[in-house]
Formats: structure tokens, C-alpha cells, sequence
């Protein structure tokens, strides 16, 4: 019985950047071209210096917890949550959480993110 996917391991791997704040390793689970939406409301990021440049703010986050639950879990298409609460330079916590949508190409890279979140 097969217990992960591709979905499944690439959240992993995105949780283990997150938390370690490995921001290079990005470039492994992004396909050359890619769709990238940080925000719904904003165009999608296509390159690897805007990921790299959105990514920045995790250098300063004091990370407390970081959850990312696999919803819909298939080898091309997939679906998540995730539960954050990180504290800033000034002792202020910071929590959010928000939903996922993804698209990997054959190879297991992401063709296609989104992510839609509410900050508390």
C-alpha cells in the first residue's frame, strides 16, 4: 500500500526549507518554468530571483510552528493546509493560515503554486 505521492513529498520538502530556512533548495522543487502565485491577488512570480526575493522575509522569522497537512494528495495534482505562528525581531507573534494548490510536472517539480492565507 503506497502511503506518500509526489504531492505529499514536495510539501514535505517544502515545510523542510521553510523551517530550515534552506531558501536555495527552492530552485530543486521548481520546474525551469513555473507559475509561482505568492498572493492571489498579484501576477504569479515566473523566476527564480522573484521566488528568491519573496522568500527573504523567512531569514528573520523565529518560527514556533509550522504545520502543512496534505488534503488532496496525487502524483500530478494536490491540494494542502498549513498552520504558522512565527515571532519578529520584536517579540511580536505573528499566526496564519491558508490553503495550497499545486501542479508537478512529470519529474515531481512544481509547475503550478498557489496559496491563499488569513493572517490572525
Amino acid at each position: 500500500m503506497k502511503t506518500s505521492s509526489r504531492v505529499s513529498e514536495w510539501f514535505e520538502e517544502l515545510r523542510r526549507i521553510w523551517l530550515e530556512k534552506d531558501i536555495n533548495s527552492l530552485q530543486n522543487i521548481l520546474a525551469k518554468e513555473f507559475y509561482y502565485y505568492e498572493d492571489p491577488y498579484e501576477k504569479p512570480l515566473q523566476s527564480w530571483l522573484e521566488v528568491e526575493e519573496a522568500w527573504q522575509e523567512v531569514y528573520t522569522q523565529n518560527i514556533k510552528r509550522l504545520e502543512i497537512h496534505v488534503l488532496i494528495g496525487g502524483e500530478t495534482k494536490g491540494s494542502g493546509s498549513y498552520d504558522f505562528a512565527y515571532e519578529d525581531s520584536s517579540g511580536v507573534l505573528h499566526e496564519s493560515k491558508g490553503a495550497y494548490y499545486l501542479r508537478l510536472d512529470s519529474e515531481g517539480k512544481a509547475i503550478e503554486f498557489r496559496q491563499w492565507w488569513t493572517a490572525k
